[in-house]
């Protein structure tokens, strides 16, 4: 067993990982906002990006964490209200999850941009997708990407 100090700092590690993924999928849609918006040639995206603002849970578990320190006779009370309220909350943040990220595509597909299905680049939990504004475009990405890469 840990200690509370211990338990603490684990958590606000794990605190500043959501922070940090949560910033990961806002910059991530922000980007794809931004080539939109500035009429690039390409949009690059994970096509999962909903699924990183999940991260919101952790900072919640930890805030009823020091609840629970502070307060125990409360959260004793309340079990089932926590209970239902945090499968209510994974439920919601997953079903969100699936929400945005089908946003972000159709708000790319309705700027009128085509996925470009042979550019996507596939990393071991996710895929990039890409989605251009012209066949021609699409096929110079296909290109460049057979060319060797000299490192």
């Amino acid at each position: 067993m840990i200690g509370k100090k211990k338990a603490l700092i684990l958590f606000l590690v794990f605190d500043i990982l959501a922070v940090l993924v949560f910033w990961m999928g806002y910059n991530e849609i922000n980007k794809v906002v931004d080539g939109i918006a500035n009429s690039a040639d390409t949009v690059e995206f994970n096509h999962r990006v909903g699924f990183f603002f999940i991260g919101v849970l952790v900072p919640m578990i930890h805030l009823l964490g020091i609840c629970e320190y502070f307060w125990p006779k409360v959260i004793q009370r309340r079990t089932a209200l926590f209970s239902w309220s945090a499968l209510i909350l994974l439920i919601v943040l997953f079903a969100g999850g699936f929400y945005i990220s089908a946003r972000v595509r159709t708000y790319v597909e309705r700027a009128g941009y085509l996925h470009c299905s042979r550019a996507d680049s596939s990393m071991t939990f996710s895929v990039y997708l890409v989605y251009t504004k012209d066949d021609t475009i699409c096929s110079q990405i296909i290109e460049e990407k057979r060319k060797p890469r000299s490192y």
